[in-house]
């Protein structure tokens, strides 16, 4: 055979083999694959090279290669094996990490749309298992501060009421956000009928109302409007209760609730609490507890905890330091995976998912997000993997951000907040030289309410919850100390990491190891709070 058509059947092979690799790369999303030919008696075989070549990659395989021509070199000589890994290769560079970096950056805001068919392979349940809570048949607040599992809490129970094909309606209320207009009642009222007239054999009746409702808003009239939902209220029990009688029940989500006025907050979920109590209705909700207010006193509007809701708490992390980092590690473990990686710590440095637990706070959403970001800039420095001082890096700006989101989160007190974070940063890093402190817990102080803003914007962070000042029974306390109790908080790590970590500051602990009343109460200064925001 001439050199020429030896080369000629060389290069149509490998457009054979770049068909296959083609609609691979397609469905992994890889960037680039590493594969080889080999001809092995008498054939040519295409062999794909990955690091984990777990059961997803094989049943993608077989889907492209069923749907390839009978006559196709290639559709009964493509196999995937395991590549020989080398210590000294950059595995930042790998596909599988580049793949990874998609991935996270995809699971920063879970939607009811998010990992579709994926999302059990992926989901990693709670530090404290409120998977058993979420599903039962009963209304459920979620408290959390942003990106600690709120919305991924309420869409393990979605996605387990489509595996049943039980009907259900999501309401994303960050569509009205800063609402305080009656209005807002009608269009939520209209997004929930036409979800579940979408969901049903013969939504007849809803459809109905759903074009009452549709005309009225057309035509709002503020002075009427209340009346007029007053009016539809029982007719919208009525339809919505025979659905769930027929189903055994039906789910009505309400994710970020936070978002709308505070003080539309109690008439909406009053209005939805008529519909549902006793008809097999049930709410899950999600929101940040210090910008939620569930029932309003003067009017008598709203649910009561617990007997209208019960509250599912999430993102006491750091007070389970050793828990929270099994669960980021699990959770970066199941993208990891999913992306082609043995696990995480493949393209870590040691050490790195230490600092993460306390970087983030423990709070799911920020670990991956800052962990992607520390990627991106190991990968600029050049490193093999990622490092502890890239986290920093990443650490400080996302600080910088968070920083940002005051004034979207805070109703206007943004001035007073950053002037309190000023004055604890001032205490803890020029004061004490330490990132940790108490607080008595003061619930009438307004200063004590300003901490708890600073916790739910993530720029303080529990370790403990409360406990008195001394241990009872083994010291004498002062009669002054009775009754007294303190949280223990820590300063956001991105305040005094970064490029440099201030080299005077005294860490309170590396390792995510539970943590102990007797280690805070004897390395915690207290931070005494200012009788009122002037004295700061």
């Amino acid at each position: 055979m001439s050199l020429t058509l030896l080369q000629e059947e060389e290069k149509a092979i490998e457009r054979k083999a770049e068909e296959v690799l083609s609609a691979f790369k397609k469905v992994t999303r890889f960037s680039k694959i590493d594969y080889e030919i080999k001809n092995h008696f008498g054939g040519d075989y295409l062999i794909i090279y990955l690091n984990n070549p777990v059961d997803r990659f094989f049943k993608l395989l077989q889907q492209i290669l069923q749907d390839l021509p009978e006559d196709h070199p290639f559709k009964e000589r493509t196999t995937i094996l395991k590549k020989d890994l080398n210590r000294q290769e950059n595995r930042l560079e790998w596909p599988e990490t580049q793949l990874l970096r998609t991935i996270i950056a995809e699971s920063l805001t879970v939607t009811e749309h998010s990992f579709a068919d994926d999302f059990f392979s992926r989901y990693i349940k709670s530090v404290s298992g409120d998977e058993v809570q979420i599903v039962s048949k009963g209304n459920h607040i979620v408290y959390g501060r942003r990106g600690s599992g709120k919305s991924s809490l309420l869409a393990y129970l979605m996605h387990e009421l489509k595996r049943s094909s039980c009907p259900y309606a999501w309401v994303t209320l960050q569509t009205y956000s800063g609402r305080e207009d009656l209005g807002t009642i009608f269009e939520v009222l209209i997004d929930i009928i036409n979800q579940f007239s979408k969901r049903i054999p013969d939504p007849g009746g809803l459809e109905l109302l759903l074009s009452h409702l549709e005309a009225f808003l057309d035509r709002f009239d503020h002075s009427e409007s209340l009346e007029e939902l007053n009016r539809l209220l029982p007719r919208l029990r009525r339809l919505l209760g025979k659905i769930a009688g027929e189903n055994n029940g039906i789910f009505i989500f309400l994710d970020d609730i936070h978002v709308i006025s505070i003080s539309l907050q109690p008439l909406l979920l009053d209005k939805l609490y008529s519909i549902c109590r006793g008809n097999q209705i049930f709410l899950k909700i999600s929101g940040i507890e210090q910008f939620v207010k569930l029932r309003d006193p003067a009017s008598r509007q709203g649910l009561e905890t617990p007997g209208d809701i019960q509250v599912i708490r999430l993102d006491y992390n750091l007070t389970m330091p050793d828990k929270s980092k099994l669960h980021i590690e699990n959770i970066l473990n199941a993208h990891a995976k999913y992306c082609g990686l043995q696990s995480i710590n493949y393209v870590c440095r040691d050490g790195v998912l230490d600092r993460l637990v306390w970087v983030s706070a423990g709070v799911p959403r920020d670990a991956l997000y800052l962990f992607s970001q520390a990627i991106s800039e190991s990968s600029l420095k050049g490193y093999k993997q990622v490092a502890i001082n890239s986290l920093n890096v990443a650490a400080s700006e996302i600080t910088q951000e968070k920083l940002k989101e005051i004034k979207v989160d805070t109703s206007g007190t943004y001035e007073e907040l950053n002037k309190l974070i000023h004055r604890i940063k001032e205490f803890c890093l020029t004061e004490k030289k330490t990132n940790v402190f108490l607080v008595e817990i003061q619930p009438d102080h307004p200063i004590f309410h300003k901490i708890e803003e600073l916790i739910a914007l993530r720029f303080l962070h529990i370790l403990s919850t409360g406990f008195t000042p001394k241990e009872v029974g083994r010291r004498y306390i002062a009669s002054k100390e009775v009754g007294r109790r303190y949280i223990a908080l820590m300063l956001d790590y991105g305040f005094y990491v970064g490029i440099r970590t201030a080299k005077s500051m005294e860490l309170f602990s590396k390792a995510p190891e539970p943590l102990l009343a007797k280690e805070l109460r004897q390395k915690c200064p207290t931070f005494i709070l200012p009788g009122s925001m002037n004295e700061i």
